[in-house]
């Protein structure tokens, strides 16, 4: 007895979700890399700008992942209910279009692996910063606390009204 595999040919949208999945996947790496240079300049309206783009470009990828998990699932039956993989589909196409989805696989996967990467790196960027400054309103903040009298003149107990008389910690 001869099991036959059943080869299935992906529709065309399959193929344009994955060329949209890999420019904006391509557009995101940009927008990591304009984040860095963001953060090291500490531009912080670039910083809010690239924040709404990289929203944008998540959502967008999110719903093509949804797509083409649909669309992966219908192909693969034995996937329900389980996370459908698009190495998955390879045995079930012709060789041609096997090597083509193969191709895009490792395109995306590349350039998930540097999106995850620069992710990681401007994370770490960021909090350093953060601790940074933190650290430097502390001591500015702790020297100005033990002086008892900060903002008061010497002929008077009232604060003056060129200096203030309370320092927020919060920034």
């Amino acid at each position: 007895m001869q099991q036959t595999t059943e080869q299935h040919a992906l529709p065309a949208k399959f193929f344009e979700a994955l060329e949209q999945e890999i420019l904006l996947s391509q557009d995101l790496l940009v927008i990591l890399n304009e984040e860095q240079k963001a953060l090291v300049i500490m531009d912080m309206q670039a910083l809010i700008l690239l924040s709404n783009k990289k929203e944008n470009r998540l959502s967008r990828l999110q719903a093509l992942d949804s797509l083409l998990a649909d669309l992966t699932r219908e192909l693969c039956p034995e996937a329900k209910g389980k996370t459908a993989r698009l190495g998955a589909l390879i045995p079930l196409l012709s060789q041609e279009e096997g090597e083509t989805l193969n191709l895009y696989r490792t395109k995306l996967s590349g350039l998930r692996e540097e999106i995850l990467s620069r992710t990681q790196i401007n994370k770490h960027f960021a909090a350093d910063v953060k601790t940074y400054l933190n650290d430097a309103i502390s001591l500015i903040t702790s020297g100005i606390a033990e002086r008892p009298m900060y903002g008061l003149t010497g002929r008077s107990k009232k604060p003056s009204l060129n200096q203030p008389s309370f320092i927020s910690r919060e920034v």
